[in-house]
């Protein structure tokens, strides 16, 4: 089964996985940075202006991700979906499109 949504926010919010650079440090390396905001690396870069963050550095994936997660009709929506699947309340797809 795929990743539920438990597991996605584990994913996405636990671990290593923040870089902390300053504005003029991103404008020398920003090639290698993005390169490495992999959809699977889930890393991201706090860029820093005087010491204080000012920016995040993110790949479109954990965007999609959070843009998710900050719908609530949405995520009520995919919890409700959730339980359906795990208590068997499913329709088959060609049973849909009849």
């Amino acid at each position: 089964m795929g990743v539920g949504l438990a597991d996605m926010y584990r994913i996405l919010y636990t671990g290593d996985m923040d870089k902390i650079a300053s504005i003029s440090q991103v404008r020398a390396n920003l090639p290698k940075l993005v390169a490495g905001l992999g959809k699977r690396n889930r890393d991201r870069v706090i860029i820093t202006r005087n010491g204080a963050a000012a920016a995040v550095l993110i790949s479109p994936e954990d965007l999609e991700t959070l843009e998710i997660l900050a719908d609530r009709k949405l995520m009520l929506s995919l919890l409700k979906a959730e339980a359906d699947v795990k208590a068997g309340r499913i329709v088959e797809y060609a049973d849909v499109f009849k």
